[in-house]
């Protein structure tokens, strides 16, 4: 499981200390703790590891106290998707050389946990079978324009379908095609794949990866131990990448599953929206807005316990923690970001 990121995108509630799978954005449960309670499913803690970069590592450790078995493997820096995946198929083919791997997002929703275990079971068999990537795509419910997605050859509907084609983030025009044709699926980030597979595609194919680490994922592949001085060194050397770029894209190797179940990564507070309860015309969690007057469609996260009040106000994103206070345009949620940056601009990188 893939845990980390730079927290821009749901500031202020997020950080960079304590990115988004550290936060409750939802309910009670922590991202990481809900998708940890999903995976559960498909396999025993044991077997379930939680892949970070190292200055996350004192957060990563304390919130995997409430799930014992559970390990940790920790990035010396972050280089996105391509070296972590990697990484962490080396260190599994190290204690087993035939594993069957599962990458997930420590920060998606999912409603249905037996729907997503269903899913992963029957990628796992087809990535066995066929020794291939397998991907879970998701069918798409609307044109979205926030997402990636990826053309299947065949239905992908009793057996994984032969991925042809990605396309990242599209317009609305293509977006609305993709989701009529039924051959376009999300790519929401999640895959199914032998350690051995994995590591071939990407000694073929990455590179900007394998050409830095290759020689420290081959020796922990085989079971060698690698000091951290010899990992920190060669990691260093690694241009960042993601899988999907520097491997996926690439490969001849990579099926698909359609996963039929509900699915957002919660890319921003926007998408957040729709999974809040809904109150006197607003979605909200955390403390209810004191007085709404004439205020509809916007969102409200206030876990403060101070009051919030609402006069005359419509889509709007009103976003409070104890040190910060964010009121935006829920069309410009995706801009939260830039936001952040300007923060470290000018000097207050201690509220990034």
């Amino acid at each position: 499981m893939l845990a980390g990121g730079a927290g821009t995108r749901f500031w202020p509630a997020s950080r960079r200390a304590r990115p988004k799978p550290f936060v409750r954005l939802l309910g009670d449960q922590t991202l990481l703790d809900a998708t940890l309670e999903r995976l559960y499913r498909v396999a025993p803690a044991p077997a379930i590891s939680v892949v970070a970069s190292r200055d996350l590592e004192g957060l990563t450790r304390r919130a995997l106290r409430e799930h014992p078995g559970v390990s940790s493997l920790f990035e010396p820096e972050a280089r996105n998707t391509a070296p972590a995946i990697a990484w962490a198929a080396a260190n599994v083919a190290a204690r087993e050389p035939d594993a069957i791997l599962g990458v997930f997002p420590a920060d998606h929703h999912i409603p249905s946990a037996s729907r997503f275990a269903r899913t992963v079971r029957a990628a796992a068999r087809a990535a066995a079978r066929l020794d291939r990537i397998v991907l879970i795509g998701i069918e798409p419910t609307r044109a979205d324009t926030a997402y990636g997605y990826f053309r299947i050859e065949g239905d992908g509907t009793t057996d994984a379908a032969p991925v042809r084609r990605f396309v990242e983030k599209p317009d609305a025009r293509r977006a609305l095609r993709y989701c009529r044709s039924g051959s376009y699926l999300w790519n929401a980030g999640m895959l199914v794949a032998p350690v051995s597979r994995i590591l071939a595609e990407t000694r073929a194919h990455a590179p900007e990866v394998w050409d830095a680490l290759g020689g420290v994922l081959e020796r922990r592949a085989a079971g060698q131990r690698v000091g951290r001085a010899a990992i920190e060194r060669d990691w260093r050397r690694v241009r960042p990448a993601s899988f999907d770029v520097a491997v996926l894209e690439r490969s001849r190797r990579v099926a698909a599953v359609r996963g039929r179940f509900a699915w957002s990564d919660l890319g921003s507070w926007d998408a957040l929206a729709e999974h809040l309860p809904k109150v006197a015309g607003n979605r909200v969690r955390g403390e209810p807005p004191a007085v709404s007057v004439d205020a509809q469609r916007n969102l409200v996260w206030n876990t403060t316990g101070r009051p919030l009040v609402l006069l005359g106000v419509s889509d709007l994103v009103c976003v409070a923690t104890e040190d910060a206070l964010l009121v935006g345009r829920k069309d410009r949620s995706q801009d939260v970001r830039r936001v952040v940056a300007d923060l470290v601009r000018c000097g207050r990188g201690d509220l990034a």
